[in-house]
């Protein structure tokens, strides 16, 4: 096993190297881009991963009769949430882990915030 580990590492040192130089055109991070908007792509695959896996993990832990129905939504939700902060905020990779972690786990809490938001945000507009 440790052989394996050894001669893959050997064989990715040149790579390693060539990108380290600058030279490389894998010298920066991967740069995608949805609908005109640049994100990093490790960014998004880390928020969207780690939000999916924490949506499965509190489907799996719900004692009560589970509603995919409501569940659905709710994970669509946090990821187009988790996608929005990513493109938004353009973290580091560890940043974005947490960010979907986060938003995964307060799943239907999301849509209590967004009201509040709203809420205030046209109570100052019809006040005005």
């Amino acid at each position: 096993m440790i052989w394996r580990v050894g001669a893959s590492a050997a064989a990715l040192m040149p790579v390693v190297a060539s990108a380290a130089d600058g030279k490389s055109p894998i010298a920066g991070p991967v740069i995608w881009h949805l609908l005109g908007y640049p994100f990093e792509a490790a960014s998004m695959i880390a928020a969207l991963g780690a939000c999916m896996a924490v949506r499965f993990y509190v489907v799996q832990q719900d004692t009560k009769a589970h509603r995919w129905t409501l569940d659905m939504p709710v994970s669509a939700l946090t990821l187009m949430f988790s996608a929005g902060a990513v493109t938004a905020l353009r973290p580091q990779p560890l940043t974005a882990l947490l960010i979907g972690t986060g938003l995964g786990a307060v799943g239907a809490g999301l849509i209590k915030i967004g009201k509040r938001y709203v809420d205030r945000w046209l109570g100052e507009t019809t006040a005005g």
